[in-house]
């Protein structure tokens, strides 16, 4: 079974995300995008994160914007990723 990532994002670069994952055809991975809720990404909060991003299934990562802030050793320990 392929490992399943989780893509946080932002409402302006879902779109382009989307495009940018589709556009890689077929992966060594499966893929979702979580858009949290904000417009810009670099503005989630953990605390944003922990109250808006649910994990269901058997996910192997999530992965963060760049400019995430927050601390991820504790989103790591909360959601068990």
């Amino acid at each position: 079974m392929a490992e399943r990532l989780v893509f946080l994002t932002g409402h302006l670069a879902k779109a382009r995300l989307e495009r940018l994952l589709a556009g890689l055809g077929r992966t060594a991975f499966a893929w979702e995008i979580v858009d949290v809720g904000v417009k810009v990404a670099a503005l989630m909060s953990e605390e944003i994160v922990k109250r808006r991003l649910t994990l269901t299934g058997d996910v192997g990562r999530v992965i963060l914007p760049g400019r995430y802030r927050g601390n991820i050793e504790h989103l790591s320990e909360h959601f068990g990723v």
